[in-house]
């Protein structure tokens, strides 16, 4: 692949996804096509043939979805069977009477707002691909306790002006015992993990250091579960 040096573009946006389609032999090509070299990008060049065609410095390949379907189609709803993970309706307000033609592929880079000039191009190598537009990334409707908040729950501390720090212990069963430790005004807060420090430290500034005498709601909510489930 041959070097060319990045531009002054910078499309990087958590909030956004770029979609494009095209035609292309196989999901082996369509890979390399997008596969983007490290040594080229320490070298402030662009890092793959992809962002060489659309003037893209980089983006990070942990968000990028790329699928070659096994027909070619001109309808949204065929294309993005297997791709659906933003919401098609917005497609389609773009693009209401299907595409223009048909395609076999789907790209989609996550957060990344493309606004760059190249709106379609023919790659002798790796085939034809157009873009679409771009669109919002839709965010989740359950969230759940995962390791990548901890860091969001450290951090949100130090904001408050908490001193964090953390211990290991070795306890009976010879397994590490870690113990984070949020100090501030002479109070010191421990837990087992930061978002169980953090819920802590929460509650207390919530409802004071007699937190366990106010007065609250003891509220408890239970979906009923159908005969079917059971």
């Amino acid at each position: 692949m041959k070097k060319v040096k990045q531009k002054e573009y910078d499309f990087r946006n958590k909030l956004y996804l770029s979609v494009f389609v095209g035609v292309c032999k196989s999901e082996k090509l369509l890979d390399k096509y997008l596969e983007q070299y490290l040594t080229l990008l320490e070298l402030d060049c662009i890092g793959s043939s992809f962002g060489i065609d659309f003037h893209i410095n980089y983006y990070d390949d942990e968000y990028y979805k790329a699928i070659v379907n096994a027909q070619m189609s001109n309808d949204i709803d065929e294309i993005f069977a297997d791709a659906a993970i933003f919401d098609l309706d917005l497609l389609k307000q773009d693009y209401p009477n299907h595409l223009d033609k048909s395609y076999n592929t789907v790209i989609i880079i996550g957060r990344m707002k493309y606004e760059g000039e190249v709106q379609e191009i023919q790659n002798d190598e790796f085939g034809y691909f157009k873009f679409l537009g771009t669109y919002p990334e839709q965010l989740p409707n359950k969230i759940e306790d995962t390791s990548k908040m901890h860091q969001y729950a450290v951090n949100k501390l130090a904001d408050w002006g908490y001193s964090i720090s953390i211990t290991s212990e070795n306890r009976e069963d010879s397994k590490d015992y870690f113990k984070w430790k949020a100090e501030k005004g002479g109070k010191t807060f421990t837990a087992s993990d930061p978002l169980r420090l953090l819920g802590i430290v929460t509650i207390v500034r919530e409802y004071g250091d007699a937190w366990d005498r106010a007065e609250i709601h003891s509220t408890l909510s239970i979906l009923p579960i159908s005969q079917e489930n059971c």
